[in-house]
């Protein structure tokens, strides 16, 4: 599944600006990427409330960071189409960790599969970049690859948050019994 969204991503980029002049042309440009993260607002939140396993404080913190975070885009991003990095790159490194995740068990291997999405994801986001500057019809910016790291890094930690699949958050949130101060 990570390689055909990679593929699509990157399969997509020459048609992308045609897409966004027409859906600008219609007045739907700034709608339809509003519904999209209305949508996938939706998910997080169907998520946290019907999984009893992530529905503690914790989860509803992230899904209120998650709200924040997608309102600071939708609000500090004037160009609709700058804020679709966030979501394509978030869900991009969500579909990595999992492809990672499935070739390593364990904690240790939760871990790595995590740091690997990181690198691969972002290393991706550079790429994206690095294409569009060699198409004619498209520009490379600079701000998009941070939005498309900082995609990554907030994405796969609201994730880690709510999975605790490295066990990170038992370590920090549930004190260990030593037997005694040392």
């Amino acid at each position: 599944m990570f390689l055909g969204y990679v593929a699509a991503v990157f399969g997509a980029l020459p048609f992308a600006r045609d897409l966004v002049l027409a859906l600008r042309s219609t007045n739907l440009l700034a709608g339809s990427v509003t519904a999209v993260y209305a949508a996938s607002v939706a998910v997080v939140v169907y998520h946290v409330v019907f999984d009893l396993r992530a529905s503690d404080w914790l989860a509803f913190a992230v899904v209120a960071l998650l709200i924040g975070v997608i309102a600071a885009l939708l609000l500090g991003l004037s160009i609709p189409e700058e804020r679709v990095h966030f979501l394509q790159y978030a869900v991009m490194a969500l579909l990595a960790r999992n492809a990672l995740s499935s070739r390593r068990p364990g904690q240790v291997g939760a871990a790595r599969a995590l740091l690997g999405a990181v690198v691969l994801t972002s290393a991706l986001g550079v790429a994206d970049e690095g294409v569009q500057w060699l198409l004619p019809q498209r520009v490379f910016d600079l701000r998009d690859i941070w939005l498309n790291v900082g995609a990554v890094v907030v994405g796969l930690a609201l994730d880690e948050a709510l999975h605790d699949r490295t066990g990170l958050r038992a370590r920090l949130l549930v004190p260990t019994a030593t037997g005694g101060d040392p």
